[in-house]
């Protein structure tokens, strides 16, 4: 198709994205670490999104849920294999997961399956994380649906 790695333009909430644990997975139980490490990074997403707006006079839910839902996205394409960044961070997180699923035939159907079989609890994680902090100074969290076509 003629497009280099270096012609893609990664969007700059994917790459800031906090996914550093996700490459400290430990041995022996590694889909179970591997969860509780991808909620440890969707707490720490949330609350730096959270805090981002918190910081400008305009905070707008409808945007702020956009901003959760893509990042809930990203995580799931990093997970199931299909996220655009393969360098730095990315890369290593990337062979972590290879390590976990394998690289067989079946590891990426795999992948996505893992994915699937955990993404409500993610996108929980991501919601709880910041629901609770009410109203605080100029950010008030209402309704934030989880948008299917990022899925």
């Amino acid at each position: 198709n003629g497009v280099q790695e270096q012609d893609i333009c990664i969007p700059d909430r994917r790459a800031q994205m906090c996914i550093n644990n996700l490459v400290n997975v430990k041995s022996g139980n590694e889909k179970n670490d591997l969860k509780e490490q991808v909620l440890l990074s969707l707490n720490t997403e949330s609350q730096l999104l959270f805090n981002k707006w918190k910081k400008h006079n305009s905070f707008n839910n409808e945007e702020f849920c956009n901003d959760l839902n893509r990042d809930y996205a990203d995580f799931g394409n990093l997970i199931k294999g299909t996220d655009i960044v393969a360098h730095g961070n990315s890369k290593e997180v990337e062979d972590k997961l290879k390590q976990i699923f394998g690289e067989n035939e079946n590891a990426k159907s795999d992948r996505e399956k893992w994915w699937n079989d955990n993404k409500e609890e993610f996108w929980n994680k991501l919601l709880s994380s910041v629901k609770g902090k009410g109203k605080e100074g100029n950010v008030e969290i209402k309704e934030c649906t989880k948008d299917a076509t990022l899925e």
